[in-house]
C-alpha cells in the first residue's frame, strides 16, 4: 500500500503521542495500527475511506493513554551521613589538630608548618564545604591554618626587608711570617 498522506499524518501523530511509553510497546503499537490500516485500507484507498478508518480507530491520544508509560527510577541523592550530635567530625578534628601543630612548629620548622598549615586548610575548606559543614571545628581549623599561612608570608617578607647585617669582610691583608 503506498501511504496515503493522512495516514502518514495519522500515524506520526502516533509516534509522538507515544513518547512516554514503554519503547517496545511503543513499536509494538506503531506496527499494529499500521498493518491494521494496510489490511482495511486495500491497495488505492480514497480519502473518505482513509477517514473513515482513522476515525474507528479513534484519536492518537487514546491510543497512546492504553500504553504502559515508562517509569523513571526516583532519583535518589546520597549525602555523606552528618556526625551524630554530640560528636566531633574527625576530618575536621584531625584538621585542627594539624593546624595547631604547625601554628607551634612555625619558628621551630618552617619547612614543616607551610606544608602542614596548607593540608590543613585544605581539609578544613573541604569539610565547611559538606552539607552538613556547620562544624566549629572545621571552621576553627580553617582560621587557624590560614592565620599561620599569612602569618609565616608576613615574617618571611620580614626577613628578606632585615636581610643579611653582617658586616661585609674587606680585603684580607696578611702579614709576612716573622723569620726566624
Amino acid at each position: 500500500m503506498s501511504e496515503h498522506p493522512l495516514v502518514q499524518a495519522y500515524l506520526a501523530d502516533l509516534d509522538r503521542a507515544l513518547v512516554g511509553s514503554d519503547p517496545r510497546e511503543h513499536q509494538d503499537t506503531l506496527d499494529a495500527v499500521r498493518e491494521h490500516l494496510e489490511e482495511a485500507l486495500g491497495e488505492e484507498p480514497t480519502s473518505d475511506e482513509v477517514r473513515r478508518v482513522l476515525a474507528g480507530l479513534g484519536s492518537v491520544d487514546a491510543i497512546a493513554a492504553g500504553t504502559t508509560p515508562v517509569v523513571a527510577p526516583p532519583a535518589v541523592t546520597v549525602l555523606p551521613a552528618a556526625p551524630a550530635p554530640g560528636r566531633a567530625d574527625p576530618g575536621a578534628l584531625v584538621a585542627l589538630v594539624a593546624s595547631l601543630v604547625a601554628v607551634l612548629t612555625l619558628f621551630l620548622s618552617p619547612f614543616v608548618a607551610i606544608p602542614l598549615a596548607l593540608v590543613a586548610l585544605v581539609v578544613a575548606i573541604l569539610r565547611v564545604r559538606r552539607p552538613s559543614g556547620r562544624s566549629t571545628l572545621a571552621w576553627s581549623a580553617l582560621v587557624v591554618s590560614g592565620t599561620t599561612l599569612v602569618l609565616s608570608t608576613v615574617l618571611g617578607l620580614l626577613l628578606i626587608a632585615v636581610g643579611d647585617s653582617s658586616p661585609e669582610p674587606g680585603p684580607v691583608h696578611s702579614e709576612p711570617a716573622a723569620e726566624r
